[in-house]
Parts: C-alpha cells; structure tokens; sequence
C-alpha cells in the first residue's frame, strides 16, 4: 500500500487584484514534513507545487491520482484565492489566474472531483484550505454522525469554510511576516501532536482530525466553520500515527520543516554505514557502486561511493560527505565519530522540534553547548606519555603494525617533529628520520595549492630560497636566470609583497612555493637547508650555492613542514640535532590513509593531550556537559539534545565488538585535539540542518 499526497500552495499572483496570501508558504512547508516524518504521516511520497501556473497544477494532479492502486492512499491539498460566480460555481486561483476570467485560468471544482472520482485508489482525501472551499461540496450529501464514525475507503473532503464564508490567515503584527492559516494550522496541530487522537488508539483518521479541527477553529474564530463531506466511506481512514497510551500529553505544534526532514533522513541512511565502521571491531561496510557491491572500511571511502536508492536521500548524504571531508582535512581522525554525534544530534533535535521547539533557539543551544565542550575538553585532557604514543597511533590507524611503526619513527624523530606520509613502491612499510622542521606557517597563496581535495602545496627535490626583510620584485628574473623554465623553489621571506607575489604566480616559470615567517623560523630553516640568507641587495647576486635544498615540502594553509635538508648522503639520525629532525613513512596505497590518520593523531597528542578511548571520553564529556546546561527552554533543549549525542560513538563502538559500553576497554586512548575537531565539526553540521528551510 502506498501513501500519495500533492500540496498545492499559491500565495503570489500576477493579477494584482488578488492580494498576497502570506500563509501557503509556511503551510505547505509545515504539513510536507509532517506527512513525510515517518513517526507521524509515513506517506512513501509528497510532492509541493508553490505558485505554479493552471495547467501545471492540473498535469501535477493527473500525475498523482491516474496511476493509483486499489491499496493505495492519497492526499490532495489545496492553499489558494478560492473563486465563486455568479452561478456558484468554485474555481481555486493559480498564480497565473486572472479574477474575472477563472474559468480558462484557474482550476475548476469539477476538475478536481473528476479525477478524485475515477481515481482508482480507495482512500482518497481531499484537503481544501480556500474562502468559499465549502461551494466544493454543494450538491454531496453531508457525512452523518454515522458515517463520520465510520469514515474509510472513499472519498474524503475537508474544507476550511463553508460555501459563504472565507477562510482567514492568523492575525499577525508584521503585514510582510509569514503567518500560518488558521485551518492548516489546527491540522498540523493535531497531527504533529497527536492531539487530534481523540480516541487514544495511537492513530489520528479523518473523522478524529474534522472533529479536533472543527473545534478548535470554531473555539477561536466562530465566524469559520470548517465542513466535512464524505462519499462511499466504510473503514476508518488513517492519516497518521499519534503513539503512546491513552490520556498522554499532546505535543506542541511541530516546528520543523520538509526540507530537514528530507536532511535527517538522507543523512540517517548515508550515516549508517559510516558508523559501522566505528572502533577496533568496525566492520566493514558494503555499499552499491553502479549497482555493483562494494566492501569499504573507511568513512572518506565510504562516503565518496555512497549511492542513495532513494533520490530524496542525495541532501542528506551530501552532509555527511562535507562532515567527514571537514574532519579529515582538519585532524585526519575521527570522521566516523562526528558523524555519530551528528546523526545523534539531528535525531535529538528532530524530536525537540516536534515538540514545537523553534530550530533557532535550538541551534543556540547547540552552538553554546559545543563551546561549553571545547572547554571542557581542555579540563579534562592529560598530557600525552611516550608510552601512550602507540596506542593512540594504533586506535587512529585501526592496527597494531601500523601503529607500532608510527610510534618508532617518532620516538626517534622526537614528537613534535614533522612526519611526512607517502606511497611506496614496495609492498612493505618503511621510514627514515633526516633533518627538517615545521614552520607555523602555511602557503601565502591559495593559488599555489597542487591537491586542491587536501589542500596541499607539494615540492620534491627543491631549491630554497631565503630571503630577510621584504622580497624585491624582479625575483622572476633571479629564479629564471638560475633555473631557467624547470625545477621546484621553495621561497620563504619576511614579507612578501603583493607585486613580487605576482611574479611568483605567473605561470610557465617553474613551480614555486612561497611562504612567509619570522626571522627566527628563518634562521632554524637556514640550518636545516643550508644555503645563504640574503636580502634585497644580495639577491641580485645569487649564486648556485645561495639556494638551500630540500627533499620534500608540504605546505597546507595552517603550516609548512620541510623534510630532507641534509646532502643525500647523510641520513643518519645520529647526525641530526634534536629540534630539527623529520620523519619520513613510505607505505603501501592501501594503508596511506591509515598512516596519515595516525600520524595527525599523534601530533595532535602531543599538543592537546589525550583523553579516554573508544568513544568513552567523549560520552562522560556529553554527561557533564548535560550537568551545565543554561539558556531559555528551548535552547537548553538544543544544548541537552547535543550533550545526549556525545554518548553516540561509544555506543555505536560497543554494538560493533558485541559488548557493552562498559566493557570496552579502559587503556583505549584518543586524541583531545581529534575530540575537539568532532565536537566542532558535529555542531556546525547540526546547526547547518537547523537552518534548513
């Protein structure tokens, strides 16, 4: 059986005589995502027309009702001017339709009650939310008390008014401000909230939903009286599910909108392969390619391949593709946590908008509990042991080979030393320390970037030139009279000004880096490369042995790490003094993402200290941070719904290995610098969603 619905919303209309509706927007955004929450209307479709011309909306209602089912269900809803003549006859205004001439530019009464009439499907609804939306029914016989308690298969039709009356919009204190219609309004009302489940079996049918509306429109304006009129009716029509027992407290009016909930879903189905992957047991997910099954174990991997079968799923997936490319660019570890402490989020805030919650005020919950965390996450850190390095290497790459060798190279290079990761030729992980440094500062220019997807600057074998003070222009002219169209150079200045900046850039030179540090960094760089530090004068005068060498430079838009300055002969740690020594790991393909992920753990470590494993931290950091909560109701409903998430890796990591949370095992441990990116990265992609209109 399936469930159809079609709204059809017109607010703005050519003909200036008919005035600007302010509901139908907010309307049909409203009932959409009610009829689509899977806990409320379950419909498997619904689609929105808004301000669309006559022969669109009658193509739109063919294209729902001609090719139904016997088993199936469908909704038909209308938000519009609604038309009378002289000789009563009803037309519903589309954006294109003019006042005096409805009848070849609107859309007629007897339209609709033919298609809805030879339609096949055996509950068919028809919603009208229109002034005069009773003349629809003039000539039907009125459904009884006995039919109305017994309303099911048929033909349905709910109006907002009768034949005489007009239907009114909410009284608002903004002429230009969206404002609900009072009948739409009482509808979502009782749906959303289950009030209008009168009887309190759990389900809301249609003669529950007139009966709630009629009296709740009748209560505050009792110059609108909403109408019900029923053909062919037996079993009892459901329209949605309400839940819970009798007697239980009704919701508020629910505040979401179709589009997050079409987010929270693609996000639900892309997030759950994702978070199978999650601890040292995450299995491996399976994911369809061009119809093909694949086998990932890495949340970049999965997400760049993930494929929704369903089309109203992509939104969604494309926020958990941007959350894990975010994290992986910022710490390189703990993207498949941050996607479950997002999807643990958007469920949380789902439910609190239900409850009629506004998203904004959420979303200030939500932003002041992540910045109550980041603080937290500080107090609760401890600094890293050289002992520790190894475990939080093998949790970040998932294996012990792999961390055991991260830990080696860098209880040799030291831990604040620069690690470079790369592809091998061989099959085999190895390493080697040289002399290098990491300077605290990245590319000058974002047009020097060679891997725009990791946002890398990369030269190999280069030449380095270092220069005090200002670079001069003219330095096009000194790298191409020494290196001529070919060779990688690395320059590296005190200031750098935007003309010389220029000439670096264009292109056909050679393929230059240029960054900009303190002559501290200078100096340090000058032992570690060689060369001759040299100034405008000086440069002029260059020669081959005022250029420093470098085997390898990374540069990113935070930092620069230089590895190899030594002579190629000479790659002897021994040789190496303690500040400036680097490491280099060459590893297979299959494993470079892995490496790379333990590597940035490591270094994060060692900066930020390290918190318990195995999702666990981040779960007692959710449990105080749910202690501290402040702000209105509402925004404490946000920071609370974003506390409970924190919780969600450390479950997800216990359901993988077939144990309980508190089973897992206590020596685990994670980065706080990586627990940090999570907690960041979730409430920007959670307070992204809240902003979904």
């Amino acid at each position: 059986m399936g469930r159809h619905a079609l709204l059809v919303a017109t607010g703005e209309y050519e003909d200036v005589r008919l005035s600007r509706l302010r509901a139908p927007e907010q309307d049909v955004e409203r009932l959409a995502a009610v009829l689509e929450d899977s806990d409320v209307g379950g419909f498997t479709t619904v689609e929105v027309l808004r301000d669309r011309a006559d022969h669109e909306i009658r193509r739109a209602v063919e294209d729902l009702l001609a090719p139904r089912e016997a088993d199936d269900l469908v909704l038909l809803y209308f938000s519009c001017h609604g038309l009378t003549t002289a000789a009563r006859r009803l037309y519903f205004a589309a954006s294109n339709t003019v006042q005096d001439r409805p009848a070849g530019t609107a859309i007629p009464r007897s339209f609709l009650n033919e298609q809805l009439e030879d339609c096949r499907a055996s509950g068919r609804i028809l919603l009208l939310d229109c002034c005069f939306s009773g003349a629809f029914v003039e000539g039907f016989k009125a459904a009884g008390t006995s039919v109305l308690d017994d309303v099911g298969t048929g033909y349905v039709v709910m109006t907002a008014s009768n034949a005489y009356e007009y239907a009114f919009e909410q009284d608002s204190l903004s002429l230009d401000a969206p404002v609900a219609s009072l009948f739409t309004d009482v509808l979502i009302e009782g749906l959303a909230g289950g009030a209008a489940d009168l009887d309190g079996d759990g389900w809301i049918d249609v003669d529950e939903l007139f009966k709630y509306a009629q009296a709740e429109v009748r209560g505050r304006r009792p110059d609108q009286t909403p109408q019900f009129f029923a053909h062919g009716s037996s079993q009892p029509l459901r329209i949605a599910r309400a839940g819970g027992p009798p007697g239980r407290r009704p919701r508020g009016t629910a505040s979401y909108t179709s589009g997050q909930l079409l987010v929270a879903r693609g996000f639900r189905a892309a997030a759950e392969p994702v978070c199978r992957t999650l601890g040292p047991m995450g299995r491996r997910a399976v994911v369809f390619v061009d119809r093909r099954p694949v086998e990932l174990a890495d949340a970049s991997a999965i997400v760049a391949a993930f494929q929704p079968d369903d089309p109203r799923n992509w939104l969604g997936a494309g926020y958990v593709r941007d959350l894990v490319l975010q994290v992986r660019r910022d710490a390189g570890d703990g993207a498949a946590s941050a996607v479950a402490v997002a999807r643990g989020a958007i469920g949380g805030l789902v439910e609190a908008m239900r409850d009629g919650h506004n998203p904004v005020r959420l979303m200030r919950g939500v932003t002041a509990a992540a910045a109550r965390a980041d603080e937290l996450i500080t107090d609760a850190s401890v600094p890293v042991k050289p002992a520790d390095v190894r475990v939080v290497a093998t949790a970040a790459a998932g294996g012990a080979e792999i961390g055991g060798l991260v830990a080696e190279v860098v209880g040799k290079a030291g831990s604040g030393a620069p690690i470079l990761v790369e592809e091998g030729r061989g099959i085999r992980l190895e390493y080697e320390v040289r002399s290098g440094l990491r300077l605290a500062s990245g590319y000058a220019s974002s047009l020097f970037v060679t891997d725009a997807e990791r946002d890398e600057a990369v030269l190999v074998d280069a030449r380095v030139l270092l220069v005090t003070g200002r670079l001069p222009t003219g330095i096009r002219a000194v790298l191409h009279r020494h290196f001529g169209v070919a060779g990688y150079v690395f320059v590296v200045c005190e200031e750098l000004p935007h003309d010389a900046l220029t000439e670096l850039l264009l292109p056909g030179v050679h393929k230059v880096l240029a960054a900009v540090t303190d002559s501290d960094e200078l100096n340090r760089l000058h032992a570690t490369v060689g060369g001759t530090i040299l100034d405008a004068d000086l440069l002029q005068t260059a020669n081959p042995h005022s250029f420093g060498r470098a085997t390898k430079v990374v540069a990113t838009s935070r930092e620069t790490l230089v590895y190899g300055g030594l002579p190629q002969g000479d790659t002897t740690a021994g040789s190496i003094s303690g500040d400036t020594k680097a490491g280099l790991i060459r590893v297979p393909a299959a494993d470079l993402p892995k490496v790379e992920r333990a590597v940035r753990a490591v270094r994060s470590a060692a900066h930020e200290g390290v918190l318990r494993g195995g999702g666990v931290g981040l779960a007692d950091l959710g449990a105080r941070l749910a202690s501290d909560a402040t702000g209105t109701a509402e925004e404490i409903a946000g920071w609370q719904a974003f506390a409970a998430a924190l919780a969600e890796p450390a479950r997800r990591i216990a359901e993988n290995a077939a144990v309980t949370v508190a089973d897992l095992d206590p020596d685990l441990l994670d980065s706080a610098g990586v627990a940090r990116t999570v907690v960041t990265a979730a409430a920007h992609t959670t307070s992204r969603f809240l902003l979904v209109h």
